[in-house]
């Protein structure tokens, strides 16, 4: 017995030092494909960073590996093999090929394809990327992430981004893509939780979009949402905390700086208003820091997926909440999401279930408020020391700032800015959102190669807008002099004058509609090594507001759970009463060819005509807009099988039309005011200038905006998948883009009205390229960019409208023009020259524009003539970027991982509406303006000084460049804590936390949403771009 007991502790003895014992293991790596040597695969000891790499044969020599060890080997295009050691010192492999990258699914629009087999330009962002980075909007991971498309995110709470796709074709509001979310049309994303989506596919070219027919002439953006997984139940909870804060707060001239420029200004007026210093000054005002406040995010999502064999489910919860940088600005938003699948009769017969139910609720505040702040005077008090609101009075007697004064003294105004403050704090408006999407699609397979869809959807949308207005308040701080009791008379005598109502309520309601319903039956088999798919289906959809409504009441109770027409004292006014607004509808039947030879040789083909009620008053409301595609894999070529190094490389080329109808509803019945706007024109080749006016009138005869496109490019995967890309070229043509047009008095059509008018042509680049790897410490890293150029032209106006002209500033002055050979909508005016030094300089000038003075700006006489007028007005380029680009890096070594990424852009002017006209009148200048503006001769030729007569010029233009860090994202993940399978993952993240720009505004990422003859890329109330830091967690289990 003694000798078993020794025998049994000696072996175990043994066993732990041979386990302990530490050993050499080497050995040659293959490629499985070609066994040829695998060339700097990584051989890694698991759970530890002990590793080395194969050399130019294929093999690897490791120290210090204990005998019980697990050798991990891992190249990127490979799959990797874990290898039990036991004791060995030499251990060969073989790796075989990694087709997941090369197997890629894209969703393309009525079914999917593997992305090595599309002819179209298609681009896609994968979970892998949206999980890895909080978004507090379902776009804002994606920016940047693209080549081609431009996301202007807009930092206000609840504020949807603007997207456009391969530049701006169509001359009209109504410019962003066709949003499919799980099969079916939306109009609006806000309501979907980022953390419920699993990717985005957007379809760039016509070749691709044309399957959507008149609804995808700005590009389609395909969105897929998360699914069940059969197995027991998992759940998964994420959540994040933030705060963000301005990213450029503009530094404003002080107390004393603002007394400086005023006086002068004054002086130059020969006015005898003089301001005493900022000492003698009762009040000292930093107005960005009274307006803007930190805003608090936080986001919380807990899901639930699981389901056996036939039954799959997905449900969350989401609860989003946004505080803005305005003192009581948020959006609240609660999300639930229920996707289910089942299966019958062996996977023939599917049945796909999707439900999003989100409600909202937000309390907006002015954005104008940021543009106040800029204005007004420091010396303006938030409140007066009697707690009145401060407005901009002066003593002009005494020259303190202030209301009050002694007998005889008289009162006047520095400006005519209102308080920022007091005008957040009062405009109080709520808007809550009750949104229903949904849909049921049907599968049956009739054969294998064979089967049938249908599906049934639509979004049912409420929305409620409550405004009140304290118009007591109103009234006395128009002047704080003003008593309550003085008010209350008042309101005694006038019993009926709703001036003198103590508040009011406005009260509109809003119901809108979306059904679709498709079928459609594809055709999928191969033979031999011909693979043909064939799809066709028809389609129909309407939409429209079913109701709307507008009244006004008033004396209500002031707390907002009050605000609702019960609550109304006495009679209410009717603003608007509508119901059964005509819906629009559109009828569709499509069809989709694709060929391919031994995944060698590729044409597609599509065939969509859609009849449309915009054009109902048109004969011919009906459009056939066709798409061809052809790819050559020269990769699967025999005289390719001796370049190694090439995994994938194909040609491609696409042409196509697509349809737009997005025009303003029934826009034929629509008539605008006969009242009239004069202004210049500038026709004809000898620049005759003619005075005229526009007025109100019914549309014209319309139809379909046509756009035609075409491209050819190149995919490539490199390296055994490590460096992989694409370039391709496009050019896309509205052939007969809708205009607004604005003719001049006493021609054919004395009204505004719209119709068929330009040629708009959008051509460009989009290059995009992307290395992973890991190395032999088991970091694995990955780096990409992405670069896109788009030369925006209109190719042809016709001759009745060339010229048009639009960008109205607030005093009338033109800004823009439409003009063959020029962007959509150009800059179009006086070209600065520097600042008017001396009278003499001035008298003795060729060309001034009126009364000029010292101290302000001179412009250029362009023709010579001695005179300067719009003839002198010249094109000053677009407020639409020709360049955009973006950079990312990703790192993942053992359980941390840090991404950080970059996107800007270029080309593009910005019109500084904040600096527009803040000269004189009383109001504050930016410290950069006072530090450089003009103080006598010779003082400076780059700001003018005060008195100077404001006209939109170049002065104002501005560079649009701009570099931005979207994101940086440090985390750390705990795998198996607390079983097999759950994870938490910690990070932290920081967005937008640097911006590199020379424009001198709060931001020159200004959205190019709505009619771009009016005010995109002007800045004047813009919200201003936040600086986010964030820190979340995930939980798996």
């Amino acid at each position: 017995m003694k000798l078993k007991i020794a025998t049994v502790i000696s072996f175990l003895f043994c066993s732990i030092l041979l386990s302990a014992q530490q050993i050499t293991v080497s050995g040659t790596v293959k490629e499985g494909a070609t066994g040829e040597p695998a060339i700097g695969v990584t051989v890694l000891v698991k759970g530890t960073s002990n590793g080395t790499v194969t050399d130019m044969d294929g093999n690897y020599s490791l120290p210090n590996v204990p005998n019980d060890a697990t050798l991990v080997f891992s190249y990127i295009g490979m799959q990797t093999l874990e290898e039990p050691v036991n004791g060995r010192t030499t251990i060969n492999v073989t790796l075989s090929e990694d087709v997941q990258a090369l197997e890629e699914v894209v969703v393309i629009g009525y079914g999917t394809a593997r992305k090595i087999d599309l002819t179209g330009s298609i681009a896609s962002v994968g979970e892998d990327i949206i999980s890895r980075q909080p978004a507090l909007n379902p776009l804002q991971s994606a920016q940047g992430k693209i080549s081609g498309v431009n996301i202007v995110n807009n930092d206000a709470p609840g504020s949807a981004p603007t997207v456009v796709i391969r530049g701006l074709g169509t001359a009209l509001g109504g410019r962003d893509p066709l949003y499919i979310v799980d099969g079916f049309p939306v109009t609006d994303i806000r309501n979907i939780s980022a953390s419920d989506i699993v990717s985005m596919d957007v379809l760039k070219d016509a070749a691709s979009a044309s399957i959507y027919g008149v609804r995808a002439a700005n590009g389609v953006i395909l969105i897929t949402t998360k699914k069940g997984q059969s197995g027991k139940p998992k759940v998964g909870v994420e959540s994040y905390v933030g705060v963000k804060n301005i990213l450029n707060k503009v530094q404003m001239a002080n107390a004393q700086q603002y007394i400086e420029h005023y006086n002068q200004n004054q002086s130059m007026l020969a006015t005898p208003i003089q301001l005493q210093n900022a000492s003698s000054q009762p009040y000292n005002t930093d107005w960005y820091d009274e307006l803007i406040r930190p805003g608090v995010v936080t986001n919380n999502l807990v899901s639930v997926t699981g389901g056996g064999e036939n039954v799959r489910y997905y449900v969350s919860y989401n609860y989003y909440d946004e505080d803005g940088l305005l003192d009581n600005q948020n959006y609240r938003r609660s999300t639930i999401r229920n996707n289910n699948e089942y299966s019958f009769f062996d996977n023939r017969l599917k049945l796909n279930q999707t439900l999003n139910l989100s409600f909202s609720n937000e309390v907006k505040k002015p954005f104008g408020a940021f543009n106040e702040a800029y204005r007004q005077s420091p010396l303006v008090p938030v409140h007066y020391n009697n707690g009145k609101w401060g407005r901009p009075f002066v003593n002009t007697t005494t020259g303190i700032v202030n209301y009050e004064g002694a007998p005889g003294d008289v009162i006047g105004s520095l400006n005519s800015i209102g308080n920022p403050v007091y005008n957040v704090a009062q405009n109080n408006e709520r808007e809550s959102v009750i949104t229903l999407q949904g849909g049921f699609e049907g599968e049956f397979k009739i054969t294998d190669f064979l089967k049938v869809n249908s599906r049934f959807g639509g979004t049912k949308y409420y929305n409620k807008n409550r405004q009140f207005s304290d118009i007591k308040d109103g009234w006395l701080s128009a002047d704080p002099a003003r008593t309550e009791a003085e008010f209350l008379a008042l309101k005694e005598a006038n019993p009926t004058v709703t001036s003198y109502a103590v508040n009011s309520l406005r009260l509109k309601d809003i119901e809108t509609f979306r059904w679709t319903w498709e079928g459609f039956a594809t055709f999928n088999k191969s033979f031999n090594r011909h693979n043909v798919e064939a799809v066709l289906g028809l389609s129909r959809e309407k939409y429209g507001i079913g109701y709307e409504s507008t009244l006004r009441g008033y004396e209500v109770p002031q707390k907002p759970q009050y605000w609702n027409l019960s609550m109304v004292s006495g009679d209410y006014e009717t603003e608007v009463a509508q119901f059964g607004y005509t819906p629009t509808a559109i009828a569709s039947y499509f069809g989709r060819l694709q060929y391919n030879f031994d995944h060698r040789y590729y044409i597609s083909a599509v065939l969509r005509r859609d009849g449309a009620s915009t054009f109902k008053q048109n004969k011919d409301y009906w459009g056939t807009f066709p798409s061809v595609g052809l790819g050559w894999t020269i990769s699967q070529e025999e005289f390719m099988n001796d370049v190694a190094f090439i995994d994938h490389l194909k040609l491609k080329g696409t042409w196509g039309e697509l349809g737009n109808h997005n025009i303003p509803l029934n826009v034929s019945q629509i008539l605008t005011d006969p009242g009239s706007a004069n202004m210049n024109y500038v026709f004809g080749a000898e620049q005759n200038l003619v005075y005229g006016a526009r007025f109100g009138t019914p549309a014209m005869d319309l139809s379909w905006e046509v756009t035609r496109e075409w491209g050819f490019g190149v995919d490539y995967t490199f390296m055994n998948q490590r460096l992989s890309g694409s370039l391709d070229y496009y050019n896309k043509t509205n052939t007969n883009a809708i205009l607004l047009i604005n003719p001049v008095l006493n021609s054919t059509f004395e009204g505004q009205f719209y119709d068929h008018g330009a040629k708009v042509r959008n051509a460009g680049i989009e290059f995009s390229i992307g290395w992973s790897d890991q190395l032999a410490n088991g970091l694995t890293y990955e780096i990409g960019a992405n670069y896109s150029y788009n030369k925006n032209q209109v190719l042809e106006v016709r001759d009745t409208y060339n010229g048009a002209i639009g960008g109205s500033l607030a005093d009338g002055q033109i800004s823009k023009r439409l003009q063959d050979g020029q962007p959509l909508y150009a800059w179009w005016m006086f070209e600065a020259d520097g600042v008017w030094q001396t009278q003499e300089e001035i008298d003795n000038a060729n060309a001034v524009y009126g009364t000029a003075q010292p101290g302000q700006l001179k412009y250029k006489d362009q023709n010579g003539d001695g005179l300067i007028d719009d003839r002198d007005k010249i094109y000053l380029g677009s407020y639409l970027p020709s360049s955009n680009y973006a950079v990312h890096l990703n790192l993942e070594y053992k359980n941390f991982d840090f991404g950080i990424d970059g996107y800007g852009v270029a080309g593009n002017k910005v019109y500084n509406g904040l600096k527009y006209g803040r000269i004189n009148g009383g109001e504050n200048i930016a410290y950069e303006t006072y530090r450089n503006r003009w103080t006598g001769a010779g003082s400076t030729n780059i700001h003018p000084g005060p008195n100077r007569a404001p006209i939109a010029s170049s002065y104002y233009l501005e560079s649009g460049a701009f570099f931005r860090i979207n994101n940086i994202t440090l985390g750390y993940t705990f795998n198996d804590l607390v079983a097999q399978g759950t994870s938490l993952r910690l990070y932290t993240t920081a967005q937008n936390p640097f911006m590199f720009t020379k424009y001198s505004g709060f931001t020159p990422e200004i959205s190019s949403d709505g009619n771009p003859s009016l005010t995109p890329g002007i800045e004047l109330s813009a919200y201003p771009t936040t600086r986010n830091f964030l820190f979340g967690i995930n939980l798996q289990f």
